[in-house]
């Protein structure tokens, strides 16, 4: 089940586990401090962690998942942005040192599904790829990077995809990062049946 509140004119879900799983993560010391870690930033104007966690629960519930891929979304939303106040801001956001794989780290105390441990890990990238390309103008080393994350995806595509849509619909997020990755998800769907 999941409650909502109102913020900024926009439906938040209240944090609300519906599972034993759900609640063991959201009782972690750790998991409490970095899901409070947060302020207002761009893409992030609910500022804390938490905030931004029942945005992407709310947009989940508006997807009409099956049970199972809901299930495990919300694994997801629980701990996928809840690290980044462990990033170490004076070295690169990369390997160790990224928000995302901080959270796979942290939820494979929890779990050895590997659908939530790969988009926990990978829910950044799509973005990171689109930002090759309208950061540099490296639209083909933006879509070879894509085409890379799709690959590593294989059957869990569409599942990612839920993900993406639920994370990029919350705060003042651009949709053209989105549009793009679904562009080209398209295209290689039909290239290969």
């Amino acid at each position: 089940m999941v409650g909502a509140i109102a913020f900024l004119g926009r439906e938040i879900a209240v944090l609300q586990p519906e599972t034993d799983l759900e609640r063991a993560i959201i009782s972690d010391d750790r998991w409490k401090v970095g899901a409070r870690w947060g302020k207002p930033r761009p893409g992030h104007p609910e500022g804390k962690i938490e905030a931004h966690i029942g945005e992407v629960l709310a947009n989940l519930e508006r997807l009409g998942l099956d049970p199972t891929s809901r299930r495990k979304l919300r694994l997801v939303a629980l701990v996928h942005d809840t690290f980044k106040g462990e990033v170490d801001r004076a070295r690169p956001r990369s390997g160790d040192n990224d928000h995302a794989l901080i959270a796979r780290r942290f939820v494979e105390r929890y779990t050895d599904d590997e659908d939530v441990l790969e988009i926990t890990e990978l829910h950044d990238e799509a973005y990171r790829s689109w930002s090759i390309g309208s950061r540099r103008g490296d639209w083909a080393r933006a879509e070879v990077r894509a085409r890379r994350l799709l690959e590593r995806l294989g059957p869990r595509r569409d599942l990612y995809l839920a993900f993406y849509r639920a994370d990029n619909a919350a705060g003042d997020k651009r949709a053209e990062p989105l549009v793009w990755f679904e562009s080209l998800l398209q295209r290689q769907r039909r290239l290969v049946p």
